[in-house]
């Protein structure tokens, strides 16, 4: 099976896995900020504030890490599509 055969569905799946790492930490986020907030879905200020401590904070570094590095290898599989 050859590279060219084998790419579409590489890029398949680093996508989906893209979606629910990313999927879940929006629903992290949610939760944060409605339990920061009190309300089932929190204000502006709040969310910010969450997003903020989410994207500085050492306990989400493996979070962020994760959907670094398959944002990473979805875009080198794409580019290795478009030069194959």
């Amino acid at each position: 099976m050859s590279l060219s055969a084998l790419l579409p569905a590489l890029i398949v799946l680093a996508l989906a896995l893209w979606f629910y790492l990313v999927f879940a930490l929006v629903m992290e986020h949610r939760r944060h900020a409605a339990r920061r907030s009190g309300q089932p879905y929190a204000g502006l200020r709040d969310a910010a504030q969450v997003w903020s401590k989410m994207l500085r904070a050492p306990e989400y570094r493996g979070a962020r890490r994760r959907v670094a590095l398959v944002s990473l290898a979805l875009l080198a599989l794409l580019l290795l599509r478009a030069f194959l």
